[in-house]
């Protein structure tokens, strides 16, 4: 397996644990419009980096800290 190829299981195997997580809150009401919009543009960023079409510039990450709740 290439760097490149372990580098998107990684953000593949995150992606999927936050939306995870995201989606509990979503369906709770716990995340703003604005809060659902930024996670769209953080998954068009890593969909992107799946298609080829550059590397995501930085991890995704989903603040999931108590304050939120």
């Amino acid at each position: 397996m290439s760097t490149d190829h372990a580098r998107k299981a990684r953000m593949i195997r995150a992606t999927i644990l936050m939306l995870g997580y995201a989606a509990d809150d979503v369906e709770r009401g716990r995340w703003s419009d604005a809060e659902i919009r930024k996670l769209g543009d953080q998954l068009a960023t890593v969909a992107a980096a799946l298609r080829g079409e550059g590397a995501a510039q930085k991890p995704l990450v989903i603040d999931l800290s108590e304050a939120k709740r």
